[in-house]
């Protein structure tokens, strides 16, 4: 039921078609991986037999190339292995809930391998010079320099400006219910392409979610294996 309700795959667009261009792509550099690594918090949880991000700091400082080689080949063949995909999801029970029978009053967490974590955050920080292009000037979040906060003083401006103008003022707030549990991985290939990302991140974008796997445990108690998701971002 809790797969059902988180992972449902219904009505799927069709296929993204990967290219073969490497247009913007330069080689990986040691000092974005280890940028990467330290920017892992290291008391974050682990994944499924998965080494912490203290000794990959240390391997890496060790030997830079290593990983260094592994990130590039990465990004460069726009691939990342099935292995470092399967995703172990914690279920954890929202405080205060009258029914637990019900799945929507349990917060999924995903923990994915460090390995995964690394590569995907050096791919991010490549990701955030195309990353304004898809967003609104009044978008408050996933951009430098702005801050959930800052949508708050903007109401208030205009609160007390309509207020000192003699005129009402009323808001309508939503709230997207699962939104990340319900990314389609195909529209998400669109909209980076009309928002003129390299092809290589796309591909490899498409590639990080695609053929993904999760095994959800309550730290008690597990599923026996990984199951293939295919809606949803990590």
């Amino acid at each position: 039921m809790l797969r059902q309700t988180f992972f449902s795959d219904n009505g799927l667009p069709p296929q993204h078609q990967p290219s073969d261009s490497l247009e913007g792509f330069h080689t990986v550099t040691q000092e974005e991986v280890l940028k990467a690594l330290e920017g892992i918090s290291p008391t974050s949880a682990l994944g499924d037999r998965t080494l912490p991000p203290s000794v990959w700091i240390r391997l890496c400082k060790i030997r830079p190339d290593i990983l260094t080689h592994m990130t590039d080949w990465s990004l460069r063949s726009r691939t990342l292995p099935t292995i470092l995909k399967r995703v172990l999801t914690m279920v954890i029970p929202k405080p205060g809930k009258p029914d637990y029978l019900v799945p929507k009053e349990y917060r999924m967490i995903s923990l994915l391998p460090t390995l995964s974590k690394t590569i995907e955050h050096v791919a991010l920080a490549r990701m955030t010079v195309f990353i304004p292009n898809c967003l609104s000037l009044l978008q408050f979040a996933c951009q430098k320099g702005y801050y959930p906060l800052d949508a708050v003083h903007l109401i208030l401006e205009k609160v007390y400006k309509a207020s000192n103008d003699k005129l009402y003022s009323s808001a309508l707030f939503l709230d997207v219910q699962g939104a990340f549990d319900k990314v389609l991985h195909q529209r998400l290939a669109e909209i980076m392409t009309i928002n003129n990302f390299p092809p290589y991140l796309v591909d490899w974008v498409q590639s990080y979610l695609a053929d993904r796997s999760v095994r959800i445990t309550d730290g008690a108690a597990s599923e026996p294996s990984f199951t293939p998701i295919q809606v949803g971002i990590p």
